[in-house]
């Protein structure tokens, strides 16, 4: 496993182009998660705004430090199970919230996701011949 680590040096190493790509897709999804958000709502818009903007530059940055797709495709995988998961926790929260009180909505909301994506995960892992 490697070490989280920060390496100032290497931004001298990064094309100026790729810096601008992610900025704009990052922006470009902020502006598009506020027009969701004033249709539908600030929840809404604060779902879209958090998956899209993390993904698009985290399989970026793997893409690039690895020289290949494969650890890239590997994480847009389990971004998808886990984002899977994450509409299972808030359908748990929308049906229970006034229900139930808070902690219990969360702790099952939570068992939820964890399970949905588990769930997937294994069912993906089986099906590659893992």
């Amino acid at each position: 496993m490697n070490a989280i680590r920060l390496q100032p040096a290497k931004l001298r190493d990064t094309p100026v182009g790729g810096m601008v790509v992610r900025f704009t897709f990052g922006a470009i999804v902020s502006v598009a998660a506020g027009l969701v958000g004033l249709r539908w709502g600030p929840v809404a818009g604060g779902v879209f705004l958090a998956f899209p903007a993390i993904l698009a530059a985290t399989l970026t940055l793997i893409e690039e430090e690895e020289h290949r797709r494969d650890p890239a495709a590997q994480d847009a995988r389990g971004a998808v199970l886990g984002a899977t998961g994450m509409i299972a926790f808030a359908a748990c929260v929308w049906a229970l919230a006034t229900w139930l009180p808070a902690p219990l909505v969360l702790a099952v909301a939570t068992v939820a996701w964890a399970v949905v994506a588990g769930l997937l995960y294994l069912a993906f892992g089986a099906r590659r011949g893992r």
